[in-house]
């Protein structure tokens, strides 16, 4: 009699958790499915087949420094946010952070960067850098945030029309130290990116050892345009 040979696929089901609620993280672990190459997303990944995200955060500033484009940064639910407008054919940047309740706003072209006062009037000085971000991409940002997570590919999405690759790290025995941050000992974090490795959002949580949460969202809009205040119209003539 022939044997009829059934080979059953297993499918692994990946849960996330929230650290939200500012004591415990939710104990549900992350168990990552295999991942068709599908939307044409390739991303590099390291010799044991994980998302080599280092590489990957260096590609997305590679990838903005020749595209326009708005990055919004926004932590701890709001309380401080900071945006970032880059127009590459104008050679514009508006950055406008909020920051304890104070906005700041502040435009650089032509090499001079001009400051909104507390006053209403515009300070003007010499252009040294993206105003209140370590870098207009947000690479550091980025780069100390995920440093020390392991991340794996667990599906695809879409964000703002563009499809993206999910990468997922969820840990709750970690000690992670950041420089100049105390030391992490949960984390849950996704990472939304594109085919040109563009990272299109960032959700990240963090829980420290005295059960403090922060919280962090990055997302990226490519093609966008710099809405030029009105009090730099008017500084400018």
């Amino acid at each position: 009699m022939r044997r009829l040979l059934v080979v059953a696929a297993l499918l692994l089901a990946g849960c996330t958790g929230s650290l939200t609620d500012g004591n415990t993280p939710d104990q549900r672990s992350v168990t990552a499915a295999p991942v068709p190459a599908t939307e044409g997303i390739v991303l590099p990944q390291t010799t044991d087949g994980r998302s080599a995200v280092g590489r990957i955060i260096a590609d997305h500033r590679t990838a903005l420094s020749t595209r326009s484009f708005r990055l919004q940064v926004v932590s701890d639910g709001g309380r401080f946010s900071t945006d970032v407008w880059v127009d590459r054919e104008a050679n514009l940047v508006r950055v406008q952070r909020v920051l304890n309740g104070s906005t700041d706003d502040a435009v650089v072209a032509d090499g001079l960067r001009y400051d909104l006062q507390a006053n209403g009037s515009v300070a003007t000085s010499p252009a040294t850098g993206t105003p209140y971000l370590a870098s207009e991409s947000g690479f550091f940002l980025l780069q100390q945030r995920v440093a020390g997570l392991v991340y794996n590919r667990t599906g695809t999405a879409t964000r703002d029309g563009t499809s993206v690759a999910v990468l997922r790290a969820n840990t709750t025995d970690s000690t992670i130290s950041r420089s100049g941050f105390r030391t992490v000992v949960a984390a849950n974090s996704t990472l939304y990116v594109d085919r040109n490795r563009i990272i299109r959002e960032l959700d990240h949580e963090e829980r420290y050892a005295d059960d403090t949460v922060r919280t962090l969202n990055v997302t990226v809009t490519t093609d966008a345009s710099v809405p030029l205040p009105e009090w730099y119209r008017n500084a400018t003539g």
